[in-house]
């Protein structure tokens, strides 16, 4: 998997997608596993752990909403 210079990534160049938790009314990020084959990561307030895996038929977008 190569990743395009549009995806966002920290300072230090990980690259993460954005997450807004609706019902903890918080944003988190979800970074790019080790295998570089998802993004993982939990909300900041409850918890729940989250992964989102990277396929070939995937999405540009790099927010996203989830419920926890």
């Amino acid at each position: 998997m190569s990743l395009s210079v549009s995806h966002r990534t920290t300072a230090k160049g990980k690259p993460f997608l954005g997450v807004r938790y609706v019902n903890c009314q918080t944003y988190g990020r979800l970074y790019l596993n080790d295998e570089k084959n998802a993004y993982v990561g939990s909300c900041p307030r409850c918890g729940k752990r989250y992964q989102v895996l990277i396929g070939a038929k995937g999405t540009d977008s790099r927010m996203f909403i989830a419920s926890c």
